[in-house]
């Protein structure tokens, strides 16, 4: 599974990313909303993780972004974020996210959540 990580904490970044590598996967991870955007647009990926507190574009308009892009639409998006809140998790979905993991999260069990989440893992 090819990742697209958007994540701007160094630490999250390296640790969810060294996660998703040992469970097979190749990880490429960019700081921002708009880098997440624009590598989308111009590389193929399995799926998006975006996370909503980002600098430059959040994760919320990144993900409507992808969503307005006949290149990106069907891309499955995935917020891995500490934005908790019923409403905000609600707010993912309705722009078009395929689902929501929230931070603190199990690094072990993520890319089986991932795969879940695609419905490639029971």
């Amino acid at each position: 599974m090819r990742v697209l990580l958007a994540e701007d904490d160094p630490d999250i970044q390296f640790i969810t990313r060294l996660a998703l590598e040992d469970a097979g996967c190749s990880v490429v991870a960019v700081a921002d909303g708009q880098a997440a955007v624009d590598v989308a647009q111009s590389e193929a990926f399995d799926v998006v993780l975006l996370d909503v507190m980002m600098p430059r574009v959040d994760g919320f308009t990144a993900c409507a972004r992808l969503k307005a892009d006949a290149r990106t639409r069907l891309l499955p998006v995935i917020f891995l974020t500490a934005k908790s809140q019923e409403i905000e998790v609600q707010h993912g979905l309705a722009i078009g996210a395929r689902g929501y993991i929230v931070k603190p999260f199990d690094v072990f069990k993520l890319a089986q959540k991932i795969r879940e989440i695609l419905g490639e893992g029971r």
